[in-house]
């Protein structure tokens, strides 16, 4: 069973580099339809950890991957 985790998170904005909340959360995006309250805490902890940001000026949160996140992808794809 596939779960909701960061590495799934990383890749998929990875993929598309920059998503709305709305889209990260659809089932053809993540592979999955998460739990958006899961989804949120994932995309905070990874915001914090400055592996992802939200585009400032953006009238719908919209989230996009930093240089740090999309090594740390690669680093988590080749564990």
């Amino acid at each position: 069973m596939s779960a909701l985790n960061r590495i799934r998170v990383l890749n998929t904005l990875a993929k598309h580099e920059t998503l709305t909340l709305t889209d990260m959360g659809k089932k053809e995006n993540l592979g999955l339809a998460p739990d958006m309250r899961h989804l949120q805490l994932l995309l905070n902890k990874l915001e914090q950890g400055s592996y992802i940001q939200k585009l400032q000026g953006a009238a719908v949160c919209t989230y996009t991957i930093t240089d740090k996140g999309i090594a740390e992808a690669n680093r988590l794809k080749a564990v």
